[in-house]
């Protein structure tokens, strides 16, 4: 389950942990930011420029901040556990113009 919350150049998105960590104690979660087509069929990764807090890689908790996104364009976020027992989860965000 993902819960996101877009405003013009940011978003916070929270999910909820695998309903089994298979026994792990070293959880993780990266985050991957793709910009994309407004079809939505051509995505790119997007690069320098855009500020996740805490950080993008390597998080322990189940939220994050994405900031610094360009107004009135497509994203799409994919929440990736490391050890592998989950499946990604991905959500498609447009930011609005101030």
């Amino acid at each position: 389950h993902l819960i996101s919350n877009v405003n013009e150049t940011s978003v916070n998105l929270e999910w909820t942990a695998p309903a089994s960590s298979g026994g792990r104690q070293d959880l993780a979660y990266n985050v991957i930011c793709k910009r994309c087509s407004s079809d939505g069929q051509r995505c790119q990764p997007c690069g320098n420029g855009i500020h996740f807090s805490p950080q993008q890689l390597g998080l322990r908790t189940t939220r994050v901040s994405i900031n610094d996104l360009q107004a009135h364009t497509n994203y799409t976020f994919e929440i990736w556990a490391v050890n592998g027992v989950s499946k990604q989860m991905s959500v498609t965000v447009t930011t609005n113009q101030a």
